[in-house]
């Protein structure tokens, strides 16, 4: 229980990061622009791809290897898996006529991605804590999960303004927006709290989960995002919107990994 507790704390840290994140949308000028618009899209892109690759694929083949478990099987296998709920989920929108709701779909489908990616982030937290639960909260495996809650707190900002910037140029209302991007980090205390609950059922699992995650952004990335960073004659801004959200995750990723 006492893992728990740290775990919710940790968690809540998190999305607070991803709130701050999501809040620059209130410093973005209230003119609609389809340039700025595609350079929003490019950010997005280029942080979920980082993310994908640094938070989640990277990490997912160590937690294989350490759990004993083939690696090159396990990581494809979850990535695969993530690709298809997300393919299966994209066909049942198009179904539902979305273009009768407020966002566009690929702006749907990445608060999905993203989403999904930051449960196991929360359960990676919520396992550390759980770990330095079960050892008499010794002071090193604490201070280890207080690092990586800070680590990925720090990562979750530009995911929170990758959510947001976007609703933001679509034409939805700051509240709204802001809103929609700090609450795709909600999942995180819930899973953080369960994970510590149920470690032992859940680390096995741990690193399909994480690759799974992979799957869902790098589908949304491929599908969404970049074709639809590049429907303007400018194309070249999406690009650069890319490649600066990329970098910027990259880099939060290798500093605080």
């Amino acid at each position: 229980m006492v893992g728990a507790i740290y775990a919710f704390i940790g968690t809540l840290f998190t999305f607070l990061i991803t709130t701050l994140g999501a809040a620059n949308v209130f410093f973005v000028k209230q003119h609609r622009n389809e340039d700025i618009q595609k350079v929003f899209l490019g950010f997005a892109a280029g942080v979920m791809t980082a993310a994908s690759i640094w938070s989640l694929l990277i990490p997912a083949t160590n937690e294989a290897e350490k759990n004993g478990q083939i690696s090159f099987i396990v990581v494809p296998a979850g990535f695969i898996i993530g690709v298809v709920i997300l393919l299966l989920l994209d066909r049942f929108v198009k179904k539902r006529e979305f273009e009768k709701l407020s966002i566009k779909k690929n702006t749907f489908m990445m608060i999905v991605a993203i989403t999904i990616h930051n449960i196991p982030e929360g359960m990676a937290i919520g396992l550390a804590f759980s770990l330095a639960a079960q050892n008499n909260m010794d002071s090193g495996l604490f201070m280890g999960a207080v690092c990586l809650a800070i680590g990925i707190g720090i990562q979750n900002y530009p995911e929170g303004a990758a959510v947001a910037l976007p609703l933001k140029g679509e034409g939805l209302s700051r509240k709204k927006a802001f809103l929609l991007g700090s609450m795709s980090a909600v999942v995180e205390p819930v899973f953080g709290v369960l994970a510590a609950l149920f470690a032992g059922l859940i680390v096995p699992a741990f690193p399909l989960l994480l690759s799974l995650a992979a799957g869902t952004m790098i589908y949304v990335v491929v599908e969404e995002l970049i074709p639809q960073a590049h429907m303007s004659e400018k194309d070249t801004i999406g690009t650069l919107g890319f490649i600066v959200g990329f970098l910027l995750m990259m880099i939060l990723d290798v500093a605080v990994g």
